[in-house]
Parts: C-alpha cells; structure tokens; sequence
C-alpha cells in the first residue's frame, strides 16, 4: 500500500474542540476531538471516554471502534456514538475515512494529493488505513468491539481476515448496520451513483469550490435550507455542520471516487469472514435499502444462519445518522451490553 510519510509520533497529535455536554450523573459527555496522521493522511478522530493520547492508553481493556460508512466524516455519527457511550460507559471511538474531511488551515497535517497517490483512498485503501489505526492505537490484548455502518461494515469483514490483528487482540462483537456487501453496482442508488459520477461529477466539483469560498454563516444557511427541503424538516445542528464538510472539492472527489471503487470491488459475496465470525455477528438490514436489497439480507441470512441478523420493521433509512440516531444506539446497545458486562464481572 502506497504511503507517503513515516510513523507519526505522539507529537502530532493535534488536539481540536470537546463535542456535547455532561449527562445527569456528572460524567463528561464530551467527545475529545483530534487530527492525527494515519498511513500519511490527516486524519479526525473523535473520541469519547479515554482518548486515543491518554499517557495510559496502553491499559485500554475494550473499546467501541465505529467504522464510517461513505462519506466518512466524523461527526454525522456523533449522536449515534454519544449514545452508545452514554449507555455502555466504555470508550467510543470514530476516526474518518482517509481524504473524508480536510484539516484546519494551521494544521501540520495534510491530505495528499489523490492524483499522485490515488491508492490511499480507494476502498482498499481505506482498509490499510483503519489497520494502520488499530494498529497504532489501540493496545496488545483489548476487547475490540466493531460497529460499521454500509460500506464500513465491507470494510470491518476485511479487517476480521487480517491475522495479525486477530494475534494482537481480541474482536468480541462485530455490528453491521444497513451493511453493503454485495452487488452494488446492481442496487437501484448504485445505478443512480454510477450515471451521477458519469454525467455530473464535473460540475458537481466546481459548484463546492464556488461554495467553500461563502462565509461560514452563508454555507450553514444553504445546507440547512437544503436539508431541511430533502428530510422535510429541521434537521440535527451535527448533520449540517457534516455537510458543510462534505461540500469540499477535495472531499467531494474523495468521496465519489471511493464509492466508484465500490462499485467495482464490492460484487460476490465474501463469506469466509462472515462464517468465521457468525456467532459474534450482528446484522442490521433496511427493509427499504435501496442499497441493500430485501434479497441481500435473504442471501446473508441462509449463508451465515448462525449470525444474528434483523430486517427492519420501524422504519429506518440507510442514513440513520440524520434521523434515527439514538433509536439505532438502543439496538446496538442491546447487541453489546450483554458481553461488555460480563466483561467487566471477570
């Protein structure tokens, strides 16, 4: 895998804003929020609980690890995930995709550019680089707990067949919600992606650049007004400030071009990892997915039928993170809170 600078040092580690308050109890509810280097890309991590550059890292004993579903950016799971962390009182960490959200101006940290080094954002890509960040951050013997989310959920079934990382640590419980694993390209969004990156992708990028350069509190009133139309009402403060990020040409290109490379990779389904790991399996599928078909979860659930999978019947969007977020926690919670308990009795 191309990489494009050396191991970063704890050194730079650049610290950012806290997120949310504290909940009725007094514990802090704040998200510490962090850029760091990952495989030679900036990368945003938020974390709630102990943080990835606490001095006693090393003694983590479990910790929650949301992988993104595309875009990747941090903070439109940051409801969902100040949730999970609200109820199961572990560490909750969400770190971005690589080249999914740009760095402050006077950040040392940097996004290298995609036509020089195309392979750090493909989707295999994004595999090295949550490998490079397990790898570097969380510690020799901790109870990992993987929660993925569409395309993260693909990229969490690659991570279980990396054997080192299955040597160094233990992953107890792995979450896929609205999981793409297979066809996409078949899938109705899949289709309307593939002639949108075809036919608009151009103008698609010049209008964000037009974009970034309004004032803060013009790009804010135009998302908000856009989202508002889209969802039919106001949506949550976390959402808009994500995509306000998103409209970014470098992000925006990012993006298409990982979901592009999804198209292609993401076709018959990869059953070892999933058959290897059933029994520590959780499935979440949309009952009106349109880009995980009923027939998907039909597949999944006779080649893996020891994996616990649900099809909905509430109602959820693949994008929960605009609307369903703390519902979406509950079921999640409900999935580790039986493990991570007796955990913690042991």
């Amino acid at each position: 895998m191309t990489t494009v600078a050396a191991e970063e040092s704890s050194a730079t580690v650049a610290k950012m804003r806290s997120t949310t308050a504290d909940d009725d109890s007094g514990r802090s509810m704040k998200a510490t929020d962090l850029w760091v280097d990952v495989n030679g890309v900036a990368t945003r991590v938020l974390c709630w609980g102990q943080s990835i550059n606490d001095d006693n890292r090393h003694e983590l004993k479990r910790v929650v690890l949301c992988v993104c579903g595309n875009p990747g950016i941090t903070e439109f799971y940051e409801k969902f995930l100040q949730e999970v962390y609200r109820t199961l009182n572990v560490p909750v960490w969400v770190l971005s995709h690589a080249g999914h959200e740009v760095p402050p101006s006077n950040s040392e940290h940097k996004i290298p550019d995609p036509k020089k080094y195309p392979d750090l954002y493909t989707l295999k890509g994004q595999v090295e680089h949550k490998l490079r960040f397990i790898e570097k951050y969380v510690p020799d013997n901790c109870d990992l707990y993987l929660v993925g989310h569409s395309i993260g959920s693909k990229i969490i079934s690659e991570l279980l067949k990396d054997s080192t990382m299955a040597q160094r640590l233990s992953v107890k419980r792995s979450v896929f919600l609205f999981p793409t694993l297979q066809k996409m390209r078949e899938t109705p969004n899949g289709r309307k992606l593939i002639f949108t990156a075809s036919n608009f992708l151009s103008i698609t990028i010049f209008l964000s650049w037009i974009f970034t350069t309004f004032p803060a509190f013009i790009k804010t009133f135009l998302v908000n007004v856009t989202l508002m139309i889209m969802e039919g009402g106001q949506v949550d403060d976390h959402v808009i400030r994500s995509a306000v990020r998103l409209v970014h040409p470098m992000v925006l290109r990012n993006v298409f071009s990982m979901a592009v490379d999804e198209m292609d990779k993401v076709y018959e389904l990869d059953n070892k990892p999933l058959k290897d790991n059933a029994k520590r399996l959780y499935m979440y599928f949309g009952k009106t997915d349109d880009w995980c078909p009923t027939s998907f979860y039909d597949d999944i659930s006779k080649c893996v039928p020891e994996a616990e999978t649900v099809l909905c019947d509430k109602g959820y969007q693949h994008a929960f993170v605009i609307g369903y977020s703390d519902e979406m926690a509950g079921i999640v919670c409900d999935w580790l809170q039986p493990d991570l308990e007796d955990a913690k009795s042991h």
